[in-house]
């Protein structure tokens, strides 16, 4: 998920894409002051990324601001729930109707009348089903769950397989599979074999210090591998508009 800081980049929705090499990385939360610090940060590499974000009810208007001014700069900004609700308990106690109601077309509403309709949904804590997927999937065009563990790369489940669900490795350091050298091994692994690898993460940072925290150290070693190994930054709407997945 990187790359791109010029509004001219912006591939619409409609526009084929040509399956490359690449990688997604997304961010989940509110941390829309260090997501736009982190831009910065980052525009040597010419990223792009995804940012899903929650609470927008509580947002002021200056971050609001922000979060259009990153969409110009190429990045997408998707939908993380109005409230942060984990999907699956809060359906299992109250059902599907209310879980839309609170959760998923306020947040819609709010985001669109700001002029950032999200077309892409990360679910809070990574909580989900087969039945939570069907039920957004006529909300949203591709969904982003959550995978962890530090298998071979060849066994990871962080790669999008043509699919409107995809799961994402988180990044930060708090995670017990954190390793930077992990992670450009399974960039490497998708460059030798073209596929395409979704990351996540929270807040950026400097130094770390607290859970959900990713350095900027480790995102610039990530951008810094795309780069130099010319693979593609995507948005994650930008996956549902592959040609030809694998």
């Amino acid at each position: 998920m990187l790359f791109s800081c010029s509004s001219d980049d912006y591939i619409p929705a409609e526009t084929p894409i040509k399956l490359e090499a690449g990688i997604v990385i997304t961010f989940d939360d509110d941390y829309v002051d260090e997501w736009f610090a982190v831009n910065s940060i980052l525009d040597p590499y010419d990223w792009k990324a995804t940012f899903f974000v929650t609470k927008f009810n509580q947002l002021s208007q200056l971050k609001i601001q922000k979060l259009k001014e990153l969409k110009n700069f190429g990045h997408e900004i998707g939908g993380h729930g109005l409230n942060h609700l984990k999907a699956t308990t809060f359906i299992a106690e109250n059902g599907t109707d209310p879980y839309l109601s609170q959760e998923i077309y306020p947040m819609v509403s709010l985001m669109s009348e700001n002029n950032l309709e999200p077309t892409s949904f990360a679910y809070p804590f990574g909580a989900r089903t087969v039945e939570t997927d069907a039920l957004l999937l006529n909300e949203f065009q591709i969904l982003r769950g959550t995978c962890y563990g530090n298998q071979n790369p060849t066994a990871q489940n962080c790669y999008y397989t043509n699919n409107r669900v995809v799961l994402g490795l988180g990044i930060d350091k708090n995670y017990a599979h954190f390793s930077i050298s992990y992670f450009l091994s399974i960039l490497e692994y998708a460059k030798k074999n073209n596929k395409i690898v979704v990351f996540y993460a929270h807040k950026p940072v400097l130094h770390f210090q607290n859970n959900y925290e990713t350095e900027y150290e480790t995102l610039i070693e990530i951008c810094k591998y795309v780069q130099n190994n010319n693979m593609k930054f995507y948005r994650i709407s930008d996956l549902k508009n592959i040609e030809d997945a694998i």
